[in-house]
């Protein structure tokens, strides 16, 4: 053991956005170890000095969110059909309010 003090790892740019990306994929970190891993490599790319270290924290964690984002749930998106039947919905709805009210 040396006495090298120990280098604090600090949750930045890099890490904000993997947690994000992580919440709109819908993968939890602390129910899954891969999320949590990308989590931690963001920590440490963005607490990184040497572009050298930069470089492979990066690698791993694009290598880490490929596979959180092939394991993450399918979103349901809706498509213009879906948001043109949502609004011809809330026209109807408002306009029953209207002859009704």
């Amino acid at each position: 053991m040396g006495d090298t003090p120990k280098r604090r790892v600090r949750r930045g740019a890099v890490a904000a956005a993997t947690t994000a990306e992580l919440a709109d994929l819908g993968v939890d970190p602390t129910t899954n170890a891969q999320a949590a891993a990308a989590l931690r490599l963001a920590a440490e790319l963005d607490s990184s000095q040497s572009p050298k270290d930069s470089a492979g924290v990066a690698r791993e964690l694009r290598q880490a969110m490929a596979v959180v984002r092939a394991i993450a749930p399918p979103k349901e998106r809706g498509d213009r059909m879906d948001e043109l039947e949502k609004r011809r919905r809330d026209r109807l709805a408002s306009t029953a309010g209207e002859v009704t009210g």
